[in-house]
C-alpha cells in the first residue's frame, strides 16, 4: 500500500519523495488510486479552507486551482490539451499520436483548457456545501475516472509510453477504486452525489468509445485528459 502511494506521489505530483519504488506498483496500486486522489486533494482542500477564511469563497476557489497546478505541475491539464490537439485534428491515427507527443500547444488545446476552467469557475455559486470537500473530491473523482479507463485497456502507441504501465489492470481493482468516491459522494451530497458519480461513469464509457474510435486505444495523454473531464462531469452532476 505504502509503495503504491509513494510511486503515485512521485508520478502525479511535485512532492519529492526520495525513495525508489518498482514501477510495477503503478498497476498493483490501482485499488488505491482514489485514496491517493483523496489524500492529494486534501492538501488543496486545506488550502481552500484556510483562504476562504480571509477572502471571498470564489477567490479561494480560483486560487485553489492555481495551488493545484503548483502541487501537480498541471500534469493532467497537459494531457487534456494534448488530447484535444490530437483527437480533434481530423488527421489519421499516426498523425494524431504525433501531435499529442508534440510539446507545443495548439488552438484546440487552448480551447479545451479555457472550456475546463470556464465550467469550473462558472459553476461555483451553484455548488452545494461543503465546498472544502468539493475541492478534495475533484482530485479523488479524477483518479477514480482514470481507473475506469483502465478496463481491458489497449495502449495505442507501438513504442510504449507512461500510460502503458497501467495495462493489465484487474477488473476487481478498478471496482475497488470506485468504492471510496461513491461512498463519500453519497455521504456528503446524498442522491445528488450518486447522480454526479453516475454521470462520471457514463462519461467514462462515452469517452473511451470516442478515443478508441480515433486511435484504437489509450495513451498517457488520453488517460490524463479524462481526469479533468471526470472533474467537470462531477461538478455538472452536482448541479442537476
Amino acid at each position: 500500500m505504502i509503495k503504491a502511494l509513494i510511486i503515485y506521489t512521485q508520478f502525479f505530483s511535485r512532492i519529492s519523495i526520495n525513495k525508489e519504488v518498482d514501477i510495477s506498483y503503478v498497476r498493483k496500486g490501482i485499488p488505491l488510486l482514489s485514496l491517493f486522489g483523496l489524500l492529494l486533494g486534501s492538501i488543496t482542500g486545506l488550502f481552500y479552507y484556510l483562504v476562504q477564511l480571509v477572502l471571498p469563497g470564489i477567490l479561494a476557489w480560483v486560487l485553489s486551482f492555481l495551488f493545484d497546478v503548483l502541487l501537480t505541475g498541471g500534469f493532467h491539464l497537459d494531457g487534456l490539451a494534448d488530447m484535444a490537439d490530437g483527437l480533434f485534428s481530423s488527421r489519421r491515427k499516426e498523425r494524431m499520436l504525433e501531435i499529442m507527443k508534440d510539446s507545443r500547444i495548439g488552438s484546440n488545446g487552448v480551447l479545451a483548457l479555457i472550456f475546463y476552467y470556464s465550467v469550473m469557475l462558472a459553476a461555483y455559486p451553484y455548488l452545494p456545501e461543503p465546498r472544502w470537500f468539493l475541492v478534495i473530491a475533484l482530485s479523488m473523482i479524477g483518479k477514480a475516472g482514470l481507473a475506469l479507463q483502465l478496463y481491458q485497456m489497449r495502449y495505442a502507441r507501438a513504442g510504449g509510453g507512461s500510460g502503458q504501465f497501467f495495462t493489465g489492470a484487474r477488473f476487481i481493482d478498478i471496482v475497488l477504486a470506485q468504492l471510496l468516491p461513491i461512498g463519500l459522494l453519497w455521504y456528503f451530497f446524498g442522491n445528488v452525489g450518486l447522480l454526479a458519480y453516475l454521470l462520471v461513469f457514463l462519461g467514462a464509457l462515452g469517452y473511451r468509445h470516442f478515443v478508441y474510435q480515433k486511435i484504437d486505444g489509450h495513451t498517457g495523454d488520453t488517460l490524463g485528459a479524462f481526469v479533468e473531464i471526470a472533474q467537470m462531469l462531477m461538478v455538472l452532476g452536482l448541479l442537476l
